[in-house]
């Protein structure tokens, strides 16, 4: 089984077990915060990465960090994937967890790419406007890129709304070059 393939298995038998012991908001909010964990510390990630080190070994050093501070659910199945040699995968499970938790709840994920970081006023708005639009709650999933110079670019439900600075300026710079060259008559 390819390593995709393994994440979206354990994202969806984890939301089943999340669900039955309605802990999905617990397990979502947890499996974030482990791969968060993990990633940002070079010597917890090198460690449980050592295909040398037992497995026994590794469910201990889980259980030892993060045994009390998240759910049963949570730890089982990143320990899991850590005895498994799937250290690295554990923020693409929390993503892959997240999303199949929205799409059960009907919720629309809308990507939203901008220059700087979105202030709570805007952000609300924003979500407003696309759960308005769209008539399901929307869940914003906020990217901060500092090239599109200003603006904001939307992804959701397959449709891109640009209305970056970059894209605007790019739209001038066609428009310019395809425009018929005038001239003194």
């Amino acid at each position: 089984m390819r390593t995709s393939e393994t994440i979206e298995t354990h994202a969806r038998v984890l939301f089943e077990l999340a669900t039955l012991a309605d802990v999905v908001d617990a397990v979502n909010a947890d499996l974030a915060a482990v791969a968060t964990a993990v990633r940002g510390h070079v010597d917890l990630h090198q460690t449980l990465r050592d295909a040398g080190l037992p497995a026994e070994k590794k469910r201990e050093i889980m259980r030892g960090i993060f045994g009390e501070s998240v759910t049963p659910e949570a730890l089982a199945i990143v320990t899991l994937m850590v005895e498994r040699g799937h250290t690295d995968s554990l923020g693409e499970l929390a993503r892959v967890f997240s999303e199949t938790a929205e799409a059960q709840r009907g919720v629309v994920v809308a990507d939203v790419t901008t220059a700087i970081e979105l202030d709570d006023a805007l952000r609300a708005k924003l979500v407003k406007q696309l759960t308005e639009a769209t008539g399901r709650p929307v869940t914003l999933r906020e990217r901060v890129d500092s090239s599109i110079l200003g603006g904001i670019r939307i992804n959701i439900a397959g449709r891109v709304l640009d209305g970056t600075i970059t894209s605007q300026l790019d739209g001038v710079r066609q428009a310019l070059t395809t425009a018929r060259q005038g001239g003194e008559a």
